[in-house]
């Protein structure tokens, strides 16, 4: 079995003109802006548009992108930043969460592991929780990345992004357990 071309062989296939190679990195690389777009937008539908306009940009750009191997960090900033405008543009508030309902390649653990009203009611206190700590929740367990993969996509450092998980972990319980409390 060939092994799978590295983003650097498919980007470089891709300014040739390779439309294939670039579907690869779209494929490779859908469920980080997905990911990014939903940590920001809190809706499933709104998060795949981002999505969509996050590649169109890459494709557009793709030929500025100096280091091959920042590409997943890359497309996590474009989709987030997409994201951003897009609120702004629409001055809307964001709605309360969906599960996203992204392909994940490999079997990395879905967000979250309950169902039902379990379900609905922790991605309503995730949608309460501020925007920094959201995004490092899905980043860590949605997507299952590492802290170092993590600050690449994002900038942070991997102590800053520990801090946010511990305490996004934190402020779940607390609102969890303050919805269960009224119930």
């Amino acid at each position: 079995m060939a092994e799978a071309p590295d983003d650097a062989a498919l980007i470089a296939r891709s300014l040739r003109g390779d439309d294939g190679a670039f579907a690869a990195l779209v494929e490779r690389h859908w469920a980080t802006a997905y990911g990014s777009a939903w940590a920001v937008l809190n809706n499933a539908g709104d998060a795949e548009e981002m999505a969509q306009e996050t590649f169109v940009q890459v494709y557009q750009k793709l030929a500025a992108l100096r280091d091959p191997g920042a590409l997943g960090g890359w497309v996590w900033r474009i989709a987030r930043d997409t994201s951003l405008k897009h609120i702004r543009k629409h001055k809307r508030v964001r709605p309360a969460a969906e599960v996203p309902d992204v392909p994940q390649t490999g079997s990395p653990p879905e967000l979250p592991m309950v169902q039902g009203e379990e379900r609905r009611a922790l991605m309503d206190a995730l949608a309460e929780l501020p925007d920094d700590m959201r995004e490092a929740l899905v980043m860590r367990y949605w997507q299952d990345l590492e802290y170092e993969q993590m600050a690449e996509q994002t900038g942070a450092s991997e102590a800053a992004l520990y801090q946010r998980v511990c305490r996004g972990l934190k402020r779940l319980r607390e609102l969890l357990e303050a919805k269960e409390k009224l119930a």
